[in-house]
C-alpha cells in the first residue's frame, strides 16, 4: 500500500477534478502491476495495474489508495473491471466521499465473490486526497493560501521588493504546492508589480490554470500572463458585469465576471464559477489584498506561512483585514505542523474561525 500511495503522490495535481491514486497488483510476493490515475478522461489506476498484471491478475491481490468506483463516468466503473480479471483479494485505504460511489464499490466487490479489506494507511491516503474529498462533498473548491513574509510579517519592504524574503528550498517547495492544485490566484497588483510566470518549474509538469482577481480586463501587454496566455488555461476574475457572465478573447484568455454584488457574494460567485470549470483546488498566492480577502471571509481551508530569517520593521503586511479582530476572536490553526527549510520556518494549518460554523 505504500507503494500505492507513492504513485499517488508522483500524479497529484495532474488528474483534476479527479483523485489522484495509486493501484498495485501482488501475485504471491511479486508486484505484476502498477498504475496511477491518468489525467481527466483517461483510464483509473485500477485498469492501469490490472493491464500491465494481464493473466498474473487472477487469484492475485489488489492494493488500492481509494475505494475502486462502481459508476459510469467518463470511464466504466473500475469495479467491473476488478470482478472481471479474477483478482480474489482487494485491499482499499479509504472510503471514497462521492455520493456516487460512498461503500457501493466495497459493496459491489463483496457480492461477487471478492474478499475486501479497507482502513490500510487511511490516515495518509486521506492527506494525498484532501482537496478532493472537501469539493465533492462541499460542492466548493479547497482553498489553500501560501504567504511568504519576514518574521515580523511583512511580504514586501518599504520599498516594495519581495526578492527574495525565502530561501530557494522554500521557492522549491512552492513550486510542489503548485503541482498539486488545479489553479494559482494572485492580484492584479502582484501582476503588475512581480510579473509572476505562476508555473511549475521544477520537473516535467503541466502547469495549473492561472487566475487574476482584477478591477478591469486590461492588464499589462508585455507580462508573462497576458503573452503565454495561449499556453496555459489564463483567467481574469473581476466584480463586475453580470454574474456568471464568461468571455474569451482572441489571445485566449478568458475573463470572469462575478457582478457587483458585496465582496462575499462575488467571493462565492467566483467560487461556484471555478467548481463547475472543474478547478477544484485553488492556491492562493497573494499577494495582500486578494490573501486578506479569502482569509477575511473564510474561504481558507489550509495555510502554509514561510518566515524568512529577516526583519525589517516596515513594509507591506501579509493580512490587512478591513477591521482587526480582538483577541477572543483571533483566527487559530488546528492541525500545525512546522517545516524548516534552510533559515526558513514553515508553519502549516487549518485555519478555525471562532464564533461561526463555517471553516
Amino acid at each position: 500500500m505504500a507503494e500505492a500511495l507513492k504513485l499517488a503522490w508522483q500524479v497529484k495535481g495532474t488528474t483534476f477534478p479527479n483523485p489522484a491514486v495509486g493501484a498495485i497488483v501482488v501475485a504471491g510476493r511479486e508486484i505484476v502491476g502498477r498504475g496511477a490515475t491518468s489525467p481527466y478522461g483517461g483510464p483509473h489506476a485500477e485498469k492501469i495495474a490490472l493491464a500491465q498484471a494481464g493473466e498474473r491478475a487472477k487469484m492475485a491481490a489488489l492494493y488500492v489508495t481509494l475505494e475502486p468506483c462502481c459508476h459510469f463516468g467518463r470511464t466504466p466503473p473500475c469495479t467491473d473491471a476488478i470482478i472481471s480479471s479474477g483478482i480474489k483479494s482487494v485491499y482499499i485505504s479509504t472510503m471514497d466521499p462521492n455520493p456516487l460511489v460512498h461503500g457501493g464499490g466495497l459493496h459491489q466487490l463483496r457480492k461477487n465473490g471478492i474478499t475486501v479489506h479497507s482502513g490500510l494507511l487511511s490516515e495518509e491516503a486521506k492527506s494525498i486526497n484532501e482537496d478532493f474529498f472537501w469539493s465533492i462533498t462541499r460542492k466548493r473548491p479547497w482553498i489553500t493560501l501560501k504567504l511568504a513574509m519576514t518574521l515580523d510579517g511583512r511580504i514586501a519592504d518599504e520599498a516594495g521588493h519581495s526578492q527574495w524574503i525565502t530561501s530557494v528550498g522554500s521557492r522549491t517547495f512552492v513550486h510542489e504546492l503548485r503541482r498539486r492544485h488545479a489553479a494559482i490566484i494572485v492580484g492584479a497588483a502582484t501582476l503588475r508589480k512581480d510579473d509572476p510566470k505562476l508555473t511549475v518549474r521544477f520537473g516535467k509538469r503541466a502547469n495549473p490554470a492561472r487566475i487574476v482577481f482584477s478591477s478591469s480586463p486590461r492588464l499589462p501587454a508585455t507580462s508573462y500572463f497576458i503573452k503565454n496566455a495561449h499556453k496555459t488555461r489564463s483567467i481574469v476574475v473581476i466584480a463586475d458585469g453580470k454574474e456568471g457572465l464568461k468571455k474569451k478573447n482572441s489571445k485566449g484568455l478568458e475573463i470572469w465576471y462575478i457582478g457587483k454584488s458585496t465582496e462575499e457574494k462575488g467571493l462565492e460567485s467566483f467560487l461556484q464559477t471555478a467548481y463547475s470549470e472543474g478547478l477544484t483546488s485553488l492556491l492562493v498566492e497573494g499577494g495582500s489584498a486578494i490573501a486578506s480577502l479569502f482569509m477575511k471571509h473564510h474561504r481558507v481551508n489550509r495555510v502554509y506561512l514561510f518566515y524568512g530569517n529577516k526583519l525589517v520593521g516596515k513594509g507591506l503586511d501579509g493580512f490587512s483585514f478591513t477591521k482587526g479582530l480582538p483577541l477572543s476572536q483571533a483566527i487559530e490553526l488546528q492541525d500545525r505542523t512546522v517545516r524548516l527549510f534552510s533559515d526558513d520556518v514553515l508553519i502549516s494549518g487549518i485555519p478555525v474561525w471562532k464564533n461561526t460554523e463555517e471553516q
